[in-house]
């Protein structure tokens, strides 16, 4: 691989000149590691900060500790010795537990970049096969991938593998399973940062839960904290009409994170195909719109406040 990236390089310097750049090898490594990822697995080249990441302090607060305790390993570890002899003493793993579009991915995006890591989107369970030996074998890929690309794994659908299973009996019958225990194994020798990610906290094991550095529980936003949302997911010179109330859009709305993104992007869309700045009907018809697809009922904005 190493040849292969060796002349990958060499290539764009014949066709644009100049001379070698960390990035060019970098580039390398991760469109050939892309390039071998099978089903569910997406490499992503983080571009979201913190200033997108709308979370309460202490959630935040954990976020930024996890990215020391990577850069501080050298220091406790090695300097300090602590935890020295022991097996998963380096890394960083964690689980992020919460619904749907509530910031679970973002939030692992934010810290790839933090880390000036690519993201490696692991959907667990697109990944788990029926068939004996193949889950091992993908899961194997994933980890050889994010060690060649120097990427943060993210395990979407966590509980998919380390659920609570209903046909076996104890803790000790679920980490018999080869699949399970293999998953461990590779997360204790991983280096860098592995978030798994699931719906249901509760369906996630005890047992393994005991193995993570951080856990950070994601809830659906406030008003304050939709209000923030809305703000962040518009541009600062985007043209809005004068009756324009994203207060109002908060308070009445509960909706996640990720409904507002998608709506903010939805009424955009809508005032861009009237020509005309985005007006609080292009939000309130691109919200009914989110409303629908998630199967929610939808409750009408009184005539006054719309």
């Amino acid at each position: 691989r190493a040849r292969q990236v060796a002349e990958d390089v060499n290539f764009h310097l014949r066709e644009q000149g100049g001379s070698v750049r960390p990035e060019y090898v970098a580039a390398s490594i991760r469109a050939r590691a892309a390039a071998s990822l099978g089903g569910g697995v997406q490499l992503i080249r983080p571009v979201v900060g913190w200033n997108q990441l709308v979370l309460p302090p202490g959630h935040l607060l954990q976020l930024r500790e996890a990215v020391s305790r990577l850069h501080l390993q050298s220091k406790v570890l090695d300097e300090w010795r602590f935890l020295e002899g022991r097996r998963g003493a380096r890394g960083v793993r964690m689980l992020f537990a919460g619904p749907s579009g509530t910031g679970k991915t973002l939030s692992a995006e934010v810290l790839a970049r933090e880390l000036n890591m690519d993201l490696l989107l692991v959907d667990l369970s697109r990944v788990v096969s029926k068939w004996i030996g193949e889950t091992e074998k993908n899961l194997a890929e994933v980890f050889e991938t994010a060690e060649r690309a120097r990427a943060v794994l993210f395990f979407d659908e966590a509980d998919s593998l380390f659920g609570k299973r209903t046909e076996v009996s104890d803790a000790h019958d679920r980490y018999a399973n080869m699949e399970t225990a293999y998953l461990l194994s590779r997360l204790e020798r991983y280096d860098g940062m592995a978030i798994l990610a699931t719906n249901l906290r509760q369906n996630i094991d005890p047992a393994f839960t005991r193995r993570l550095e951080f856990i950070v529980e994601y809830e659906e936003p406030d008003y304050e904290q939709r209000l923030a949302l809305w703000r962040a997911h518009l541009p600062a010179d985007v043209p809005l009409h004068d009756d324009v109330k994203l207060e109002t859009l908060a308070s009445h709305y509960a909706i996640v994170g990720g409904l507002i993104r998608n709506a903010a992007v939805a009424a955009a869309f809508l005032a861009a195909q009237e020509d005309a700045p985005i007006s609080q009907q292009h939000f309130i018809r691109a919200i009914r719109r989110e409303y629908e697809k998630a199967g929610k009922a939808y409750r009408e904005l009184p005539a006054r406040q719309g």
